[in-house]
């Protein structure tokens, strides 16, 4: 039993799975015992706008905590993941495969970043200022009569509401990013090729805005900003698709 190499090839899985596990649980636990601290990083860009939690349930708090660690959790953990994947798989390729494998992990990361930094910097506070807007209030500060408004709107954001916002956004903008990494897929299966692409630009200028409309609040300059970095990464795919032809 001992000296079958499948028997090997399985304890190294669990050991992997241990450590994985082991270090999501612990970054779980960190994460859980700062409060404020994460709060604040996940809703720095809404609090920017000078805005406050609320929570109206008596478990939301606490679900909303465990949430957001949760979430942190994974993102942190991700790297780690895709190290133990890597360390596992690597040594059963030849070394052409290695390179490819390598070029393909290093992609999956960089695209994890843009989507990370696009994300918090760029989507988060341009759609929590567009739908802040929204906020109706009559306006008296400028009338000589000393009258209540007539109406008045106020917006009292749930923080599991905005936690909700937040995860499907990532989670959408995440498919969306694994797209350069499907067409990957398919210059290496000789699917498509380059001139296909290289062809049809206007084309994929059209599909940068498509993306960019459906994204970013209808603000010209923030969705111009995301065409032109959708349409770079297509840019950057038609000249990866040149290493394989």
């Amino acid at each position: 039993m001992y000296n079958n190499p499948l028997y090997y090839h399985l304890f190294e899985i669990k050991s992997r799975l241990f450590y994985f596990f082991f270090s999501f649980f612990c970054t779980f636990f960190v994460c859980y015992s700062y409060p404020l601290e994460i709060v604040y990083i996940v809703g720095k860009p809404f609090v920017e706008s000078q805005q406050t939690f609320v929570f109206l349930e008596l478990t939301e708090g606490f679900y909303t905590l465990i949430r957001i660690s949760t979430l942190i959790s994974f993102i942190v953990i991700i790297p780690f993941f895709i190290y133990h994947f890597w360390s596992f798989w690597i040594s059963s390729f030849y070394k052409t495969q290695r390179i490819k494998l390598n070029f393909i992990i290093f992609f999956i990361l960089f695209l994890l970043i843009c989507e990370i930094l696009l994300i918090y910097f760029l989507l988060i506070p341009k759609i929590c200022k567009f739908l802040l807007s929204f906020e109706i209030t009559s306006a008296t500060q400028h009338s000589n009569l000393n009258v209540d408004p007539l109406i008045s709107v106020e917006f009292t954001a749930r923080i599991a509401s905005y936690v909700k916002l937040i995860v499907k956004m990532s989670t959408l903008i995440l498919l969306i990013f694994q797209l350069p990494l499907f067409l990957t897929f398919l210059y290496s299966k000789k699917i498509c090729n380059v001139e296909m692409f290289s062809t049809n630009r206007k084309m994929l200028v059209f599909i940068s805005l498509i993306f960019s409309a459906f994204l970013v609040p209808p603000e010209m300059i923030t969705q111009l900003a995301v065409a032109c970095f959708f349409y770079f990464i297509f840019e950057i795919l038609i000249f990866i698709g040149f290493f394989f032809e």
